[in-house]
């Protein structure tokens, strides 16, 4: 199918200066559940949170409400198009008039943040009336919208389908939805979420039926521009999708003909990713004002590093701003502190901490820069709900195995600061192989240069480390248990911070020697399970990698 020669669609000067707005962090906030979390008054609840934005010095500009769930079938406001969604949680506020995603938005504006709505293309079917404790395949799933519009449904990998945006009944039918929404409350603007999830086109036929996905936007930004007349603000319109335009491309979503038409204000990238391919999208974007915000899923998260610490969420955003980004988000992550929760009987679990840290220091460049960081090469996998590309990092290169006959694996690490004009001591690349032993002779090579002799642990263990075992779903908190007979090898390399390029460097691995030894598990081969750098600016000790 060619291109679609349609004209951009105007923008005026407010709209203009809308986009323009200063965002150094738009915070994807799931109140349902902190609702579900936290049994309070409406008060306490709605301190608790805006805890984080509230935090003297946060960074947080924008709040995403990511609370609709059920919204193409249900409602959890009033509404005159959809039957009520009965959440029990809910029933008290009810009761006493109070309409809690009003006082969202309203929280924000009295703070002067941005109110965004979330509106998931497809979610998993939920129980009418909400039950935390239903199984996923239990019939009270069963959603009736489905029911009387089965051409509405995608055939996928969830068990009652997802939704279909090659139907025009379907489009209609959510064009509305979030009309009535957009004109109940003086929301900023919405967020399209992809990422919830995919697929939303006719498997195998993603592309050749992207005109679908493309109307479907086109509809959401033609409603809101004539909203935004009515009620003469403007209303914008953001999309979160894959980080790459191949992964768009492979979903079925025409990011150039969206570019175009100027049908969006801000592309949020990725979701469970720490590669965001921002060159590609800013040279795509160049000139339409579109704004570039990459975003990091905490729950969800990158294989290896689920609650990962302070300083790999100073490396993953450190890159992104190097790399040119507009702004950033934060996705799944607490609304609240640490001692908030604690101060509310609430596990620890929830926000160990690092996530207290980081909305005060990761909305801005200045504010990393000179911070201890640790920068990796990603992990893929560990996510079932997916038909697609968005949120699966199936294409990331590790793990990976080592051939025995001497050819070198190269990896690509993403450090695009220059480590030489703040890095305090020598950098610290580790190396965490399986199936190595110490007596394995192994050869790196960093942009070409070999590294000197590393420092060995063939003790080394790692909870979210599957080696020969099952991988565990992304998110897998209560999995993640350190198995005390695991051995995997960590070699420590010293390296001067001059070794490293500013953008893609080349991590080449080798075997020179092995064994003698009886190998199990895959055979005879090495995995190159995690490769890390340690950068430590401060020279204190709070970065060392042990």
């Amino acid at each position: 199918m060619s291109r679609d020669p349609r004209q951009a669609l105007p923008r005026s000067a407010e709209h203009a200066a809308a986009v323009a707005r200063r965002r150094r962090i738009i915070d994807q906030c799931d109140a349902m559940d902190v609702l579900l979390l936290l049994d309070a008054d409406i008060a306490t609840w709605l301190e608790f949170v805006f805890n984080h934005a509230d935090t003297p010095g946060s960074q947080i500009d924008s709040i995403c409400w990511d609370v609709g769930l059920a919204e193409d079938t249900y409602a959890i406001y009033d509404s005159d198009l959809l039957p009520r969604f009965d959440v029990p949680r809910l029933r008290p506020y009810r009761d006493l008039g109070i309409d809690w995603v009003g006082r969202l938005v309203q929280g924000c504006h009295e703070r002067g943040l941005e109110a965004f709505w979330n509106a998931r293309i497809s979610e998993v079917d939920l129980p009418q009336p909400w039950s935390d404790s239903c199984s996923h395949t239990d019939p009270a799933r069963h959603n009736p919208v489905k029911a009387a519009h089965p051409d509405w449904v995608l055939p996928c990998w969830w068990w009652l389908g997802l939704w279909n945006l090659a139907s025009p009944g379907l489009r209609a039918h959510k064009v509305a939805v979030l009309r009535e929404l957009v004109m109940r409350y003086d929301l900023d603007g919405i967020q399209l979420d992809f990422a919830r999830h995919v697929p939303c086109l006719p498997l195998g036929r993603q592309w050749r039926l992207r005109h679908h996905a493309s109307a479907f936007v086109r509809q959401v930004r033609e409603m809101l521009l004539e909203v935004a007349r009515r009620k003469g603000r403007p209303i914008l319109l953001a999309a979160r999708i894959p980080e790459n335009l191949p992964g768009c491309r492979a979903d079925g979503l025409d990011l150039e003909q969206w570019v175009d038409e100027r049908l969006l204000d801000i592309l949020v990238l990725g979701s469970r990713t720490t590669t965001v391919d921002l060159a590609a999208f800013r040279a795509l974007t160049a000139g339409s004002g579109i704004r570039l915000c990459p975003t990091f899923d905490r729950h969800h998260t990158s294989d290896g590093y689920y609650d990962a610490p302070s300083e790999y969420l100073r490396g993953v955003y450190a890159n992104w701003w190097q790399q040119g980004a507009d702004s950033v988000a934060t996705f799944n992550w607490p609304c609240a502190s640490a001692a908030a929760h604690a101060a509310h009987g609430l596990p620890d679990w929830v926000n160990p901490g690092q996530y207290t840290t980081a909305v005060l220091e990761i909305g801005s460049p200045d504010t990393l820069r000179g911070k201890d960081m640790v920068f990796t090469v990603e992990r893929r996998g560990g996510y079932p709900w997916s038909d697609g590309y968005h949120n699966r990092n199936d294409d990331r290169p590790l793990p990976c195995p080592l051939a025995n006959h001497g050819t070198p694996t190269v990896l690509p690490l993403a450090i695009f600061a220059d480590l030489t004009a703040t890095a305090a001591v020598p950098i610290t690349l580790r190396l965490v192989l399986w199936s190595a032993f110490a007596t394995d002779e192994i050869e790196v090579r960093l942009n070409g240069r070999p590294l000197p002799a590393p420092s060995r642990d063939p003790e080394w263990k790692d909870g979210q480390i599957y080696s020969d075992s099952a991988q565990l779903c992304a998110g897998a908190r209560t999995g993640y248990t350190v198995n005390p007979s695991q051995r995997l090898l960590r070699l420590d390399y010293g390296v001067d911070p001059a070794w490293f390029r500013v953008g893609w460097n080349d991590v080449a691995v080798c075997v020179l020697k092995r064994g003698p030894h009886l190998c199990g598990g895959r055979g005879t081969l090495i995995e190159i399970e995690k490769v890390e750098a340690w950068v430590t600016n401060t020279g204190s000790t709070a970065c060392s990698p042990t």
